[in-house]
């Protein structure tokens, strides 16, 4: 019942293809099926096992009659011989066989199989927000269950109330583990649906793009993976699409984004002219400047970190109306005192203080006359100047401090260039730790990348150094099979005294 609530939520408020209906009837049943649920014996097995265990951990069997004598005595309720209820050991079993979260994660397979863009984060951030059933499910289905009876002791609440919500890497190992069990075979990701959604958010255009990984190198199959310690797929999605953003506006260390901080029109000199060696960088003619890119970057780093904010996050109100709702409901209905009900009156109340706050004028936002000071003095050229470098300055040092945070060093623009094309970056040493040095125009498409991906940076960044290796990997067998001489193949059906008797007479008629 909670998967069925969770695929029509997905098809109702997120526009999720209806064919995820109609598979996840039989990925769930021959899921449940393989598990061993259904079998004749599986009661039996569940208390047998129980009590296998319980003598390994005692270690006496003296303690295990004990019990045994108390089980006897106490004939109303089947208990095991270490005195556990059975309906205990029932529900244990099948939480660690059929865990509460198989059911996002067989939601999440659906999708995938049907070819829909919904990756684990979306489950996730979803669930926890709580517009996909999950987490206050239980009460749904507590409606159709009705009250625990004798056949059945155990509360709806005790069944399917879920203790925590998993994260999206181990939901997505879960569904491809799931699918492994039940034998289903899975399709590649789908790399087209994801990628759009992502370079929509990161405000880039989408033809360019997609154009460039089309012609340059259109990925390969990206399948799920049961292993926890791999990269999520939309890892690899994303580093495709930064080596193309990279290709395509030429971020190489060139100093894009520290020269976006100060409007420069007037042009730079090219160097030394002693230096014969320099080569003049290539401006790659595309609709945004790679200026503008950088800027827009930025913007958008600061922009996502508001969109990824949950609502309840907001304020407080609402996050103790959704902790309420979601991850204490129904624990209204089961408390016996009035607990709730003063909870209640101090929300009514802190609702109220915050009206009459927001109604109060602030006093310091009152503007105040400027009077002829030095402080309101009109400002000359020199001090604009002046402001504009050390803004610039403190802009390098948030970013400096913010690389440091994630474990990367900041690498100044280059200066004299002496070798044009694609730079890759690797990983250093420094202490024992692994240090990643790179420059301020990667770091900037990186970290905004990461927080679209909803991934940390560094693991990020992995995946780009990954996908660059087995790029030259490619471009380096590609290159040893274009050098490679063909070698003399001989037949015996073939006369080769007469073709080197012909290619003798070629030699001197030509001489």
């Amino acid at each position: 019942m909670m998967i069925t609530y969770q695929c029509d939520a997905l098809v109702e408020k997120f526009n999720v293809t209806p064919l995820i209906i109609g598979l996840v009837g039989p990925i769930c049943l021959r899921f449940l099926a393989l598990s061993g649920a259904f079998d004749q014996d599986w009661a039996d097995n569940a208390i047998r096992d129980s009590e296998l265990q319980s003598q390994e951990t005692n270690g006496e069997v003296k303690e295990v009659k004990k019990r045994r004598s108390n089980r006897d005595k106490d004939s109303s309720e089947h208990r095991s011989f270490d005195g556990k209820r059975a309906v205990t050991i029932w529900l244990s079993q099948l939480r660690s066989s059929l865990p509460l979260s198989s059911s996002l994660a067989i939601s999440f397979l659906a999708c995938h199989k049907a070819g829909a863009p919904v990756l684990p984060t979306d489950i996730v951030r979803w669930a926890r927000e709580g517009k996909l059933p999950y987490q206050s499910c239980f009460l749904k289905i507590q409606e159709l269950m009705g009250e625990r009876t004798a056949t059945c002791p155990v509360g709806a609440s005790v069944m399917f109330r879920p203790d925590e919500i998993v994260s999206a890497h181990n939901l997505e190992a879960q569904a491809a583990s799931i699918a492994d069990v039940i034998g289903l075979v899975l399709p590649p990701v789908n790399f087209h649906g994801i990628a759009l959604n992502y370079l929509k958010r990161l405000s880039v255009p989408v033809d360019k793009v997609m154009d460039l990984v089309r012609l340059w190198a259109m990925p390969s199959e990206i399948y799920l993976s049961k292993s926890q310690h791999r990269l999520p797929t939309r890892v690899f999605v994303m580093s495709i699409l930064i080596v193309a953003i990279r290709m395509l506006y030429n971020i190489n260390g060139f100093g894009m984004w520290e020269k976006s901080l100060v409007d420069d029109d007037a042009s730079e000199e090219s160097g030394d002219d002693d230096d014969g060696e320099l080569i003049q960088v290539k401006k790659v003619a595309t609709e945004f400047d790679t200026k503008e890119l950088m800027k827009t970057l930025e913007k958008k780093y600061h922009e996502l970190d508001a969109e990824t904010t949950a609502d309840f996050e907001n304020d407080l109100c609402s996050y103790l109306t959704h902790g309420k709702n979601e991850i204490f409901a129904g624990l209204e209905a089961a408390s016996a005192d009035d607990t709730y009900r003063t909870v209640g009156k101090l929300w009514s109340s802190y609702q109220k203080e915050e009206e009459e706050e927001s109604e109060t004028p602030s006093k310091r936002g009152r503007d105040t006359p400027c009077e002829p000071s030095m402080e309101c003095s009109p400002s000359t050229p020199d001090d604009n100047n002046q402001e504009d470098s050390g803004s610039k300055e403190r802009a390098i040092s948030r970013l400096i401090a913010d690389m440091g945070e994630n474990y990367f060093v900041y690498i100044p623009p280059r200066v004299k260039v002496k070798r044009q094309g694609y730079i890759q970056y690797v990983r250093k040493k420094d202490d024992g730790a692994l240090v990643y040095a790179v420059h301020a125009d990667y770091y900037i498409l990186l970290r905004v990348c990461a927080r679209v991906a909803e991934i940390d940076t560094r693991n990020m960044h992995r995946g780009v150094l990954s996908f660059e290796r087995r790029l030259a990997w490619i471009e380096k067998r590609i290159d040893n099979v274009l050098h490679l001489t063909p070698t003399s193949m001989k037949c015996k059906h073939c006369d080769y005294g007469n073709v080197d008797s012909e290619d003798h007479d070629d030699d001197m008629v030509l001489s």
